[in-house]
């Protein structure tokens, strides 16, 4: 019944109540299906669950909490300070960056972009879905357009690791601009940008059919050049790498873009 069901968090939060057979039962599609949202370290509401909390749960004694027998595969890192440099955040990523099935990055910081990349090139193989929202990035991609898409660049043609299962992509960088509170005015903050080029992250992904952007923008605030260099990266790729690429495109949304 479990697996027939259409999941719903709410729903099957219920079957979990009715006995200990049910929620025997109806556990590996929860753990399949749900969310599993973690925060930062400096959250201090117990009902937040960090990282490193969650580090520790997976790692006790008898698997206690089954969570490596059923996994958690949908994963939302909120608020966080993605820095490589803290042993505990590379841990973290190392040992549950394969588990992950859907990734959503939202308001995270990245010390440099080369932890963005290992992130979403190389620490997180089996994901099939990527949304990031207002993340901040304190290293710039390439300021030359010209350099962006460059289709010889060794990063445009030669990918990191193929992400053969990710099919659904999805950007929104509302927060690109910061309201100032002492004259009510609103500033771009380029630290929203992608450290990466277009080319450079979508090369990562051949198969995938869903793209979908909001609120994008490059170093001048402006949208709609942001969204041709975007389209043109799309036939950069294509002509350039291989016509496998975008071939099974069934969604490109930037009504919002």
């Amino acid at each position: 019944m479990f697996n027939v069901v259409k999941f719903d968090v709410g729903q099957f939060s219920t079957f979990r109540l009715v006995c200990k057979e049910w929620n025997k039962l109806s556990l590996p599609v929860w753990r399949k299906n749900a969310e599993l949202v973690l925060h930062e370290e400096h959250f201090d509401d117990d009902n937040f669950l960090t990282s490193v909390g969650y580090m520790t749960l997976l790692e006790s004694p008898n698997d206690s909490y089954q969570l490596k027998r059923l996994p958690f595969r949908t994963y939302k890192i909120h608020n966080s300070n993605l820095d490589f440099v803290n042993e505990d955040v590379f841990s973290f990523w190392k040992k549950i960056g394969t588990l992950m099935w859907h990734l959503c990055l939202d308001m995270c910081t990245f010390k440099t972009s080369e932890d963005f990349r290992k992130i979403v090139f190389e620490l997180t193989p089996n994901l099939e879905s990527l949304e990031l929202y207002a993340n901040r990035f304190t290293e710039d991609r390439p300021s030359d357009k010209a350099i962006r898409l460059d289709p010889t660049r060794k990063e445009h043609l030669k990918p990191i690791n193929i992400q053969k299962n990710l099919k659904k992509f999805h950007a929104d960088l509302e927060t690109a601009y910061d309201d100032d509170d002492d004259d009510n005015s609103t500033d771009f903050d380029s630290d929203y940008i992608l450290p990466t080029t277009w080319m450079e992250l979508f090369v990562h992904f051949p198969k995938i059919d869903g793209i979908s952007l909001q609120s994008i923008t490059n170093e001048d605030g402006e949208s709609i050049e942001e969204l041709v260099e975007f389209l043109k990266s799309m036939e950069i790729i294509r002509d350039n790498v291989g016509s496998e690429y975008f071939a099974k495109l069934k969604l490109l949304d930037v009504f919002e873009a």
